[in-house]
């Protein structure tokens, strides 16, 4: 319903320019629905990448493998099964190896018939089938991007994902095609993840949360940050419901309801003015420079640069890392713990308090 569920095509049919959409929040507003059932009604081929071969593994468990005939008592976890149930359909995933599958209706006999809907791919199996040409493809659907606060999940995975994205596309912009589709969607449950630190988008997607605005389009990086509003008459739905009725003032509820980041912390994060502050030291991460200042017992991580000659610690190398651990992490930490540091962006928070997260020792 219109306005009620979300709806991912608006997004891709009036925004057609971008290559990467990123979606967040609105849960059980129709995300991954609306994903699939777009591309199955437009005839778009699509590839639908799960975290891991387990996930392919769940997600095939009620179909089985490719040529055998399906169980008519197994559970359907498909995310095709409530598009069937509206539509009349018969899509189901079927495992052609581990970490490989593809979606098909079923005949009477619940046997794939027909081409192929769509391509199932556990996302670290990628590298056992880049010989495979899945170019064809005109999206790459990764469902659930950001993990569950519960979940382990690699340092690398946005790297991982960015190799994967190269794989599946590889040269269909040569051969004068549009750029393969990513889509990414997920719930709004932590700010740092590997997918937005690998696209540096983390502290934008924060600044949406922080000043509530619903659209980043970032037309120079073909990047569209779409942070999902509430629905009036979901919402109005959904907060009437025995869990959220319980949960509402809880940092669940928050998170799950609100459409917020309500497990990060954000009160060490704000622009601070440096009027009478001493330059200490600067840090280079990435492609950024953060110089760090003190002024009336606090320390100010920005990216307001100081001309003075001052140590530089530089987070690529790994003799920057060691340096940085070895004479200023303890003390940065300590005195963050003591309301004592203000940070211009989240990265600079997330990267500089969890230190040993981002660099092995």
């Amino acid at each position: 319903m219109k306005n009620y569920y979300y709806d991912l095509w608006e997004d891709l049919e009036n925004f057609p320019q971008y290559w990467c959409y990123v979606i967040i929040g609105g849960r059980n507003t129709g995300k991954t629905y609306s994903a699939l059932k777009g591309a199955k009604d437009r005839g778009r081929p699509f590839v639908f990448i799960k975290r891991t071969m387990d996930d392919v593994d769940l997600l095939c468990a009620g179909s089985g493998k490719l040529g055998s005939k399906q169980n008519e008592f197994a559970l359907d976890l498909s995310p095709f099964a409530p598009i069937n149930r509206d539509d009349g359909d018969t899509i189901k995933p079927f495992k052609i190896r581990k970490g490989l599958g593809g979606f098909w209706r079923t005949n009477e006999e619940g046997l794939p018939t027909g081409p192929a809907v769509g391509t199932l791919l556990a996302m670290n199996a990628g590298a056992k089938y880049k010989g495979f040409d899945m170019s064809d493809n005109e999206l790459m659907i990764f469902d659930e991007f950001i993990p569950q606060p519960w979940e382990r999940v690699m340092r690398k995975e946005g790297d991982m994902l960015m190799d994967l994205y190269k794989t599946i596309s590889r040269d269909r912009e040569h051969r004068g095609r549009d750029p393969l589709k990513l889509v990414l969607l997920a719930n709004a449950t932590r700010a740092s993840n590997p997918v937005m630190n690998t696209l540096e988008i983390t502290d934008d997607v924060v600044q949406m949360d922080l000043q509530n605005l619903e659209f980043t389009p970032m037309e120079e990086r073909g990047i569209f940050i779409h942070r999902l509003p509430d629905s009036g008459r979901f919402y109005d739905r959904e907060k009437d419901s025995a869990i959220y009725k319980a949960m509402a003032n809880t940092a669940w509820g928050q998170m799950a309801l609100e459409n917020s980041f309500a497990y990060d912390d954000f009160s060490n994060v704000q622009k601070a003015r440096l009027k009478g502050a001493v330059p200490l030291y600067s840090i280079i991460y990435k492609r950024e420079h953060w110089y760090v200042y003190a002024r009336a017992g606090q320390i100010i991580v920005t990216k307001s640069p100081f001309n003075a000659r001052k140590k530089v610690y530089d987070l690529n190398r790994d003799n920057g890392q060691r340096a940085f651990r070895r004479h200023r992490y303890l003390e940065l930490l300590e005195r963050t713990t003591m309301d004592q540091v203000l940070y211009e962006t989240y990265t600079m928070y997330d990267v500089l308090t969890n230190f040993p997260d981002y660099f092995k020792a």
